[in-house]
């Protein structure tokens, strides 16, 4: 305090006239005493010594308490009791992967928009836009329970940073519906109803492994997921969304055909499971691709790599959009919260379509194929 002000004093490196680099002493004032804290005037001391030191290299020194491994810690014992458990394993994978290795020493204010937008374009390299924003929504998400806990944060904002849209050159696996066709028909049980009901439903893998007997409503031609199937421990958990609870409408073929795979086909369990595996627990998703799914794709010439359950689900959600079925109910049948995850994601557009909706548009030229062919 000097004169009735706040001031800092600091060395920054300056370029003189000759090029040359000097350490010059340099004054900011931060405010006239009454009209700014005390307190004020030390955070904005300690903002300033951050910046500076980052212009000249340093690493800054991260106060007790406020590394991002500290935050990190505190969110994971206060927030993620109150997540779903696909939550919580998502955003400890993206810390363990990703932001401690890169952040985890570092001082919470030494993530600003800089080291930020840094850390993005590194994992262009391999990772999709998709994933960069989860995981850049966790530092947030932690960043921003720090902050609600007093510790002193960066400003700033995802708005700030820059992310590239996807190059486009992978899309997820999806069957069309010739594919599940030729899939159920070859599968023996209890693939051959999975796979259909898979089709005929687009339930996710962990719903529809963690299907029960009394989840079915033979009557009224409906089933209500209420569990998931956790893959790794094959204990039955919540569902992902409050939506994924939405009733699933079946046809009455549908129907029947779990009709007639309970009276054939279904083994009795003390949990009730709709398809228990040999010791009356849910099947391993894994597993039910590993020795039912890929063997018959393999056989029947179809793709393998990267597929999964998730495949029917995909293709479901493409052949009712084909079918010109309203982009609402492709929503509510897939039971997405956002209709833009619907269309960005489950729907994909094959070269037939695109063919037969060109053929629809065609004007003729009275033009014969061959003559058209040779010119």
């Amino acid at each position: 305090m000097e004169n009735g002000h706040y001031y800092s004093f600091f060395y920054r490196d300056r370029v003189m006239p000759d090029n040359s680099t000097k350490s010059v002493k340099e004054r900011f004032d931060h405010g006239k005493v009454g009209d700014i804290s005390e307190r004020s005037a030390l955070r904005a001391h300690g903002d300033l010594r951050q910046k500076i030191n980052r212009e000249r290299g340093s690493v800054p020194v991260a106060p007790r308490g406020e590394t991002f491994e500290d935050a990190a810690k505190a969110y994971i014992q206060a927030i993620a009791p109150h997540l779903s458990i696909s939550t919580v394993r998502q955003r400890e994978s993206h810390l363990r992967c990703h932001l401690l290795p890169r952040f985890g020493k570092s001082a919470l204010m030494a993530l600003d928009v800089s080291a930020l937008q840094r850390f993005a374009t590194d994992m262009l390299s391999g990772t999709s836009r998709k994933t960069i924003i989860n995981v850049v929504g966790t530092l947030f998400a932690i960043l921003d329970y720090a902050q609600k806990c007093g510790v002193r944060t960066p400003d700033v904002t995802f708005s700030k940073l820059t992310i590239a849209a996807d190059k486009g050159d992978y899309e997820p696996p999806y069957f069309k519906p010739e594919d599940a066709k030729k899939i159920v028909a070859n599968a023996k049980e209890p693939y051959k109803t999975i796979f259909a009901l898979a089709w005929a439903t687009g339930l996710r893998s962990g719903e529809l492994l963690g299907l029960k007997v009394t989840d079915v409503d033979f009557d009224n031609c409906l089933i209500q997921p209420r569990k998931q199937s956790d893959d790794r421990t094959r204990v039955l958990r919540d569902l992902k969304t409050k939506k994924s609870k939405s009733l699933v409408a079946i046809t009455p073929e549908t129907s029947a055909m779990l009709t007639e795979y309970l009276r054939r086909h279904w083994r009795e369990n003390s949990s009730g499971l709709l398809f228990p595996n040999r010791i009356g627990r849910p099947h391993k998703r894994a597993s039910v691709v590993l020795y039912g799914l890929k063997p018959l794709l393999k056989k029947i010439g179809l793709p393998t790599k990267d597929v999964g359950l998730h495949a029917f689900r995909h293709g479901l959600g493409t052949a009712l959009s084909n079918n010109k079925v309203s982009p609402k109910v492709v929503q509510q049948i897939l039971r997405h919260t956002d209709i833009k995850t619907t269309f960005r994601y489950y729907v994909h557009s094959d070269t037939d379509s695109q063919r037969s909706a060109l053929a629809a548009l065609a004007i003729s030229t009275n033009v014969p194929i061959s003559t058209a062919a040779r010119g």
